[in-house]
């Protein structure tokens, strides 16, 4: 259904999990870490630390008052409770609520207990109440029609699900289902835009906008990155990563523009800067960097397994020939032995027992010793060989890929300030992969893994030559 180009523009701000458990509380398992709580509730630029009560965090009015949390909910919501602001913003709360039952119970065994109905974890954050749920103080008017305040409980790990206290039933709209089929399914693709804020990044929140996704035509669909967090910086920008690359949505890290973009008019955008704190656009390459140099490392590593396999499976196939030729030998050994024995036996004196006997062995002695002894001797070898080149080759690969990555970057070849210090990083990282190197060869040569040592030769030099080849 299209809609009329000169139609309000709709906002919509979704929170996730913006709950005690997830925040403040040091008992739950899906409690934050320090750096990921101080992201969100403490001003980077004061200089403040989390402190904690018993199994509590802490934190003092002034100090959520200056949190970018807060600056952001305030420019946000608490600007349209005064009266500005363009359009009507819809406030979305969505709370992890859980009743005793078969779903709690998968999650429970999963992520350990959180977010159970009526308890203080279930809670919204201590001090951000005023600014999430304002509707408890609302005005006949509810604040000119600019803002509306809609609480979700969610009791599933997929926001779309519901579950009347069983494994979730596909058929039972959930609640969220419900709000946004009304607020997104009208067609207004071009005057809505849709915010996502809360944690963690790498479950609750990237599930919730995989649903929105798949479920609706939403043109502008941004998740923040200063107001999502998860359990590791790692699984915070994997997360993004996936929701910028797969699901298409805009990654947007500034406050006072996220503000902007769902029709707020911050007026002071420095109150909303962002600090010292690291943003997605600075790691936006970091997942494919990282890709980067383990497939390079992998490339190399195939060729040279290609190339120093050869050796090894020729020295296979002639042990696979002398065993059977040994075999057949032997076989033909005892019975000319046998046959000898029993023309000794019926024809005494016309063959001595001597002569057959000093043959035989001295035969048997040079077979065993040409076809036997050396290939299997050339086998270990081989293997012991084998495993240090491969050993030597993968930490060569590696080492390049590093170094390839210091120093062949974009930014290392056009800016020249920190030259110093990306080849600091280089070198210790060497040093590390020297010092892993060091140990693994002593244990090698504890296992007794090492190649036999020959006298240096014509046929010594070829092969050191081509070791030396790739």
């Amino acid at each position: 259904m299209a809609m009329d180009p000169t139609t309000p523009a709709q906002y919509i701000l979704i929170t996730q999990c913006l709950q005690n458990d997830f925040f403040l509380n040091l008992d739950c398992q899906l409690s934050l870490p320090d750096s990921a709580v101080s992201k969100l509730l403490l001003d980077s630029e004061s200089g403040a630390a989390l402190r904690t009560e018993g199994h509590r965090r802490v934190l003092s009015d002034a100090e959520l008052h200056r949190s970018p949390l807060a600056r952001f909910l305030d420019a946000t919501v608490g600007s349209r409770t005064r009266g500005h602001g363009d359009g009507v913003l819809h406030l979305i709360n969505i709370r992890d609520w859980h009743v005793p039952g078969e779903a709690y119970d998968l999650e429970r065994r999963q992520y350990g207990a959180h977010c159970e109905a009526g308890t203080w974890g279930a809670a919204y954050v201590d001090g951000l109440t005023d600014l999430l749920a304002p509707d408890r103080c609302a005005p006949a008017d509810g604040w000119g029609g600019r803002l509306r305040v809609h609480h979700v409980r969610s009791n599933t790990l997929f926001d779309f699900q519901h579950s009347s206290g069983g494994r979730p039933d596909l058929g039972e709209p959930a609640p969220l289902t419900t709000l946004l089929d009304g607020l997104l399914g009208d067609g207004r693709q071009e005057t809505t835009h849709v915010v996502v804020i809360g944690v963690l990044t790498d479950i609750k929140v990237q599930l919730l906008l995989t649903g929105i996704r798949s479920r609706y035509d939403v043109r502008q669909l941004v998740v923040s990155d200063a107001l999502t967090a998860s359990r590791t910086l790692e699984r915070h920008l994997t997360a993004l990563d996936f929701c910028q690359r797969v699901l298409r949505t805009e990654v947007m890290a500034g406050l006072a523009e996220l503000a902007r973009f769902l029709g707020s008019r911050p007026d002071d955008d420095r109150r909303l800067s962002r600090g010292g704190d690291a943003e997605f656009a600075g790691y936006s390459s970091y997942i494919q960097d990282k890709q980067g140099i383990l497939s390079y490392e992998d490339a190399r590593l195939r060729d040279y397994r290609i190339q120093t396999s050869e050796r090894l499976r020729r020295a296979q196939h002639t042990v696979g020939f002398a065993s059977k030729f040994l075999l057949g030998l032997g076989t033909c050994l005892l019975l000319t032995a046998l046959v000898l024995s029993l023309v000794g036996v019926f024809l005494p004196g016309r063959i001595g027992w001597q002569s057959p006997a000093v043959l035989g062995a001295l035969g048997v002695g040079q077979i065993v010793t040409l076809f036997f002894t050396r290939p299997v001797r050339s086998v270990q070898d081989a293997l012991a060989e084998e495993t240090i080149y491969r050993m030597i080759l993968e930490s060569r690969s590696l080492k390049v890929a590093l170094a390839r990555f210091h120093i062949t970057t974009a930014t290392s070849l056009r800016r020249h300030d920190d030259v110093d210090g990306q080849s600091d990083a280089l070198a210790r990282q060497l040093e590390i992969l020297e010092k892993i190197d060091t140990a693994d060869f002593e244990r090698l040569g504890q296992l007794g893994v090492t190649p036999r040592a020959e006298p240096p030769g014509p046929g010594r030099s070829r092969r050191g030559n081509r070791a030396q080849a790739p």
